[in-house]
């Protein structure tokens, strides 16, 4: 039962659910009577913020956010 847990993809997993939902939030606010999406900068720079919260949360764990652009 004594299954290895790989804590790099629980952080990754944490950061595209903290992304997604910064993005949904962002969208739906957006679209109250319209269709329009996110820019890219925009998405950028959720994933910006996310990463800072999961360092706050992790301060020892040495995260490092690369721009996948």
């Amino acid at each position: 039962m004594g299954a290895n847990i790989d804590i790099s993809q629980i952080v990754e997993n944490e950061f595209r659910i903290g992304a997604l939902e910064r993005i949904l939030d962002k969208v739906i606010k957006k679209n109250r009577f319209k269709i329009d999406g996110l820019s890219q900068d925009e998405i950028e720079n959720i994933r910006k913020d996310v990463a800072k919260d999961l360092n706050k949360k992790y301060p020892g764990a040495g995260l490092d956010y690369n721009s996948k652009r």
